[in-house]
């Protein structure tokens, strides 16, 4: 008689199957999961869930519908019968509803939920996300964001990431003053605020690509600043360089882009920062050597960093370029970048 060894794989421990599952492609695991009823039940006890769009992806337009509608199905059973917290949801796919989407989201809420990651065209963010307070990172791409009228803040969130996202500036001031451990602030590609306002008492790093018109940093632990922006703002008066970051004595790392630049370069004779940034030990700055402003702008920011290591400038012409490397610490490293364009 030959020996029975039974299916050795899903005889396997629990932690060892969510970790297989964990890799395989999400409709390889639930075709999986379909066929043994072991491995489906793994799926009511994984701490993260993620969710490709190439995942979804198959030959015929009709696949793809059967497709997401067991999907949809099988996700409402795990969310429904999920018997554990869920750490991590992650979600980059077109091919679900909004309304499936809301329901997983509202389940998260009550699952101890600390990371999610949602990149969905044109979705808005519903109600049960802001009831999630156990989140420590959030990253939205090509969301709405309306904050509830009783939105009391995000207690536990760490970092906040947020890409071709829609929000008012109210709400979205709101959203980080409200988050009191928030240290890490990314946002790319954003809303063209008049005022884009960052107060935050817990800031600690704070990384912009996008447009405004006017900004104002209320960030006192700030160290790691970059701000880069597409096109300058040509009517930009209460913008200065000392306005912004005499409220951040802490910065170490500082880069600003060549629009940027122009800008602080318009708000007025800058003469002598007032401020010593004592801790201000790297700079990346991009500068039209034959702007005088931008220059002086340049020279003042050098001469109040006594304890600069490293300068990267992308320069633009070269005229002026002797005076802004003089006036660098004798002890920082300074690379020079030449670009016509």
């Amino acid at each position: 008689m030959e020996p029975k060894y039974g299916d050795l794989i899903s005889d396997l421990p629990g932690l060892v199957k969510e970790k297989i599952l964990g890799h395989l492609p999400i409709k390889e695991a639930i075709r999986t999961s379909i066929l043994s009823s072991k491995w489906r039940h793994t799926w009511v006890s994984m701490p993260e869930i993620v969710i490709r769009n190439e995942d979804c992806l198959t030959c015929t337009k009709n696949e793809d519908l059967i497709l997401s509608t067991k999907f949809i199905q099988f996700m409402d059973w795990v969310f429904g019968m999920h018997n554990g917290s869920i750490s991590k949801f992650s979600i980059c796919s077109d091919h679900f509803s909004s309304k499936a989407v809301n329901r997983w989201i509202l389940n998260l809420s009550r699952k101890q939920i600390q990371q999610i990651f949602i990149s969905l065209d044109r979705y808005k963010m519903p109600t049960g996300f802001f009831m999630s307070h156990t989140l420590t990172h959030v990253y939205l791409e090509k969301c709405t964001v309306i904050l509830p009228a009783k939105f009391n803040g995000f207690k536990m969130l760490q970092e906040l990431g947020m890409k071709f996202c829609i929000i008012c500036e109210d709400h979205f001031e709101k959203l980080v003053s409200s988050s009191p451990r928030l240290e890490n602030l990314s946002l790319e590609l954003f809303n063209d605020f008049y005022m884009l306002r960052i107060c935050s008492r817990s800031l600690r790093k704070f990384d912009f690509w996008g447009e405004f018109k006017s900004i104002h940093l209320d960030a006192p632990r700030l160290a790691n600043v970059s701000i880069r922006k597409f096109i300058p703002t040509y009517d930009m008066r209460n913008c200065s360089l000392v306005n912004n970051l005499e409220c951040s004595k802490d910065v170490e790392i500082l880069e600003i882009n060549k629009h940027f630049v122009m800008d602080l370069a318009k708000g007025g004779p800058i003469n002598k920062l007032p401020t010593k940034f004592e801790k201000l030990k790297q700079i990346k700055i991009e500068i039209n050597m034959e702007d005088p402003k931008e220059v002086a702008l340049a020279l003042d920011l050098f001469r109040s960093a006594p304890l600069l290591e490293h300068v990267r400038i992308k320069a633009y012409s070269g005229r002026a370029i002797a005076s802004v490397v003089s006036a660098c610490s004798s002890s920082a490293a300074t690379e020079i970048i030449y670009s016509s364009t």
